[in-house]
């Protein structure tokens, strides 16, 4: 008997660790990606947490060859995240979803969490990136062709300097002693914007560095933490 292909919603964040991740689903004969999910901020028109503008997100996707799926989140940060997933998961699943997919890596913490969501939804879990260590990610990333550029990065670590900059060898080298190369306990975000993943380059521009506090709440309370960011804006196509 020939096995069922699973029908995937991919969770888009818009960064290179997703880009990597859909990368190795789309060569899954077993896989077949159905969407790109994404949550934005209900109101804003950018996702939740990168801020990335909806418009923005859906060239992505128009450029994979993918449709998006976007989830409103009513507050800020993860503000309601539970509760509007849970309800779109529901949802995706009445739709025929078998299994969601993710782009984080083991040392995040975060792959049980989402398994504990899907679990009661009847909804598998997949993590392609989630046996790589932060270093083998990375260098999977800059050997995989995919160009991004960091538009988030921790305040407390770095400087405005590195917003707005390649991600490269040159950029992950420049990362301070015990930070996570990959950036996976909040070091930095990034926008992806050409490579094998994309029929086309993403045109964007970069709105200029500002610093700015969230208060998340955390399995710990909430906490506030401080960042750099540079928030990409979509441009036209060249021609």
């Amino acid at each position: 008997m020939i096995p069922a292909v699973q029908r995937v919603a991919f969770h888009w964040s818009g960064g290179k660790d997703s880009a990597l991740a859909l990368i190795a689903l789309l060569d899954d004969e077993d896989v077949l990606v159905d969407r790109l999910v994404t949550t934005v901020e209900r109101g804003r028109n950018a996702s939740t947490v990168h801020d990335i503008p909806t418009a923005l997100l859906r060239a992505q996707a128009e450029s994979i060859g993918l449709p998006l799926h976007t989830v409103a989140i009513p507050g800020p940060g993860l503000t309601g995240y539970t509760e509007a997933m849970a309800a779109a998961a529901a949802e995706m699943r009445r739709e025929g979803i078998d299994a969601f997919a993710f782009g984080d890596l083991a040392a995040s913490g975060v792959l049980e969490h989402r398994r504990e969501q899907a679990r009661p939804l009847g909804i598998e879990v997949l993590t392609p990136l989630g046996e790589l260590t932060s270093t083998e990610c990375i260098e999977h990333v800059l050997a995989s062709g995919i160009r991004a550029t960091t538009v988030v990065v921790d305040a407390s670590l770095l400087g405005p300097e590195a917003v707005g900059v390649p991600l490269d060898r040159g950029f992950v080298t420049s990362l301070p002693p015990g930070a996570d190369p990959c950036g996976e306990l909040g070091e930095y975000h990034s926008f992806a914007h050409d490579g094998p993943l994309f029929r086309w380059p993403v045109p964007f521009v970069l709105g200029a560095a500002r610093r700015t506090e969230e208060r998340i709440r955390t399995t710990e309370g909430l906490r506030t933490y401080a960042y750099w960011m540079a928030t990409p804006l979509p441009a036209s196509h060249p021609g």
